[in-house]
């Protein structure tokens, strides 16, 4: 019992959220033997862990090319690590836990789109035509399946990949089906949450090279966002940022190396294909149209993200339940027992799920405040057991275990989309370093990291590095999106002929910054875009016409919606 205290008190509650998290997974493993019993003891106690009776009946939407069976025992390996039994150790009842029924093979079905003429051929193919619509069918039958034997509890929806914009064209426009005496039946009285996992929501730039041949572009078109959310359906979409896309025949971009992803690099350069990045870079090309971005080595995490929804960005998170391209296992996938703590409280929580079940809150994550993140995660990460000294009893030493446990897994859910390791603006910077400060006009900061470098003051033409986001996580664009390119202004500017003007809360907000700092800005609308957008200044204004139509449809529209604000993540990296 001191040896197994001594080692999980040893971890150094200074090192950053990756380094703490891959050094209490080796000593995980080194008692994991000693441990699996004693959690599963807890869980069936009702303890630290997710245990309650069962939470609702839950749906799993398979991905592109994905048997049911991944699901279950993926890859040949134990049910023990397949998502069902993960789901099922956090108290959602096993017979309520379904997987649309399908067989890999079951894939060619969408070479079926061929027929669908013209519509295939002009990339105006519905996702109920021949090509996809064999899914939509199978995944209604298997919502039906588990809305009836759950005694009409309404499903939650886990839909990866693919799945994940299927599952949108099946939910439709809010119309499920047609009962027997004629009366309509809403997506809504059957689903209450639609969580998807390393989903495609946007076409490509190029709408032409979009594989799904119009499918895709028709279900965002029509039912576009969190399209049902005023009928009560939660949406929750879940991103992976564990590789940076590079065509080059390295691996330096990678953002978190694995036992398994060194095995998976040795096979793509086997293959000639050189690293994850360079595999990545071509998975993204594919679905965005642009290559060196990050996400989960085969979606970019933008486009991951859904408007209107919890939108969850999980750094060193990958996409599937095999290193990309090849057979070998991982286990930091979405569905793991390694990630799921991370994303599946914050689904307990939309759905209002977690409480009164006996779960530990401590595994949640908030969006009440756009700081709450940081805050919480800090909290968490230096917080320390309550029983300092050495148990005398083997009930004590499993106590104190599962606390240390439940105080990891704290620490890792709360990381918001604020540390964005893999762009070099977020390195090392995991947690707000600075109180907030609230200031008259409404605009808010908090400093994320502490510069050493030159002080931004009136006056000072500053270049800045930038990420502008929406209240709800929701990414507009960033300068990283735009090949790095720096927004360039001079503070306390207010001369409309003289340019080089910051929109009001950035010039603000940005005062008393050192160059190699990082600060978050919460700036209500009225302080953001309420002049020169079509211009171009004051900025920052993406160049793209798509976040431009966000920002001004927030202007337009919610511009008077409590809490509405825009979240703007700057780096200062020359003054003059």
């Amino acid at each position: 019992e001191d040896t197994i205290r001594k080692k999980f008190y040893q971890i150094d509650l200074r090192l950053s959220s990756f380094s703490y998290l891959l050094l209490f997974k080796s000593h995980l493993i080194s008692y994991m033997k000693f441990l699996v019993p004693i959690t599963t003891a807890f869980i069936a106690a009702g303890s630290l862990v997710n245990v309650s009776e069962a939470y609702a009946p839950v749906v799993i939407c398979p991905g592109f090319g994905n048997d049911s069976i991944d699901y279950d025992t993926p890859l040949g390996q134990p049910s023990e690590v397949g998502l069902k039994s993960v789901l099922a150790r956090r108290g959602f009842e096993p017979d309520n836990i379904y997987t649309v029924p399908l067989k890999r093979s079951d894939w060619v079905r969408v070479a079926g789109g061929l027929l669908d003429i013209p519509a295939f051929y002009t990339n105006n193919a519905k996702p109920t035509g021949r090509g996809y619509g064999w899914y939509i069918d199978r995944l209604k039958q298997s919502v039906d399946q588990a809305y009836e034997e759950s005694g009409g509890e309404k499903v939650i929806l886990m839909a990866h990949s693919a799945g994940g914009w299927l599952a949108r064209a099946a939910m439709s426009d809010g119309v499920w089906s047609t009962d027997a005496d004629g009366e309509t039946v809403r997506t809504s009285d059957k689903i209450q949450c639609l969580v998807t996992l390393g989903a495609i929501h946007k076409v490509p730039e190029d709408e032409s090279t979009c594989v799904t041949r119009g499918c895709l572009k028709y279900t965002d078109n029509e039912f576009p966002g969190a399209f049902l959310s005023e009928e009560g359906v939660k949406y929750v979409t879940v991103g992976g940022a564990a590789v940076v896309g590079d065509k080059r025949k390295d691996d330096e971009f990678l953002i978190e190396s694995s036992e398994s992803l060194k095995d998976a690099d040795d096979l793509y350069a086997k293959r000639g294909e050189g690293s994850a990045a360079r595999v990545a870079f071509t998975s993204y090309e594919a679905v965005a149209g642009k290559g060196d971005i990050i996400g989960d080595g085969v979606v970019p995490f933008e486009w991951t993200q859904l408007e209107g929804a919890r939108n969850v960005e999980l750094p060193g998170v990958v996409h599937s339940i095999n290193e990309a391209g090849t057979t070998i296992a991982t286990d930091r996938w979405y569905g793991s027992e390694n990630v799921i703590d991370r994303w599946l409280p914050i689904v307990l929580e939309e759905t209002g799920l977690s409480k009164g079940k006996g779960s530990s809150q401590q595994n949640g994550a908030s969006n009440l405040s756009p700081f709450a993140g940081l805050q919480e995660w800090a909290s968490n990460l230096m917080a320390k057991p309550e029983d300092e000294s050495v148990a005398s009893s083997r009930r004590g030493a499993i106590k104190d275990i599962v606390a240390v446990m439940a105080l990891t897994v704290g620490s890792m859910v709360p990381l918001t989309d604020s540390v964005r390791v893999a762009n070099a603006m977020y390195e090392n910077a995991p947690v707000g370093v600075s109180e907030i400060t609230k200031l008259p006009s409404g605009v808010s900061y908090q400093d994320l990291r502490q510069g050493d470098g030159d002080v931004v003051s009136e006056g000072k033409r500053v270049n800045i590095q930038w990420s502008l986001k929406r209240s709800n996580g929701y990414i507009i664009d960033s300068s990283a999106s735009n090949d790095g390119v720096p927004f360039i202004f001079v503070v306390g500017n207010t001369n409309k002929d003289a340019g080089n003007r910051a929109i009001k809360g950035l010039d603000e907000g940005i005062r008393g910054m050192n160059v190699g700092g990082i600060r978050r800005i919460v700036m209500p609308p009225s302080q953001t875009f309420t002049e020169g957008l079509g211009e171009g200044s004051p900025g920052p204004i993406p160049p793209g016409f798509g976040p431009k139509q966000r920002i001004e449809r927030v202007m337009k529209l919610r511009a008077d919606v409590p809490d509405e604000s825009f979240l703007l993540d700057v780096k200062p990296t020359r003054v003059q």
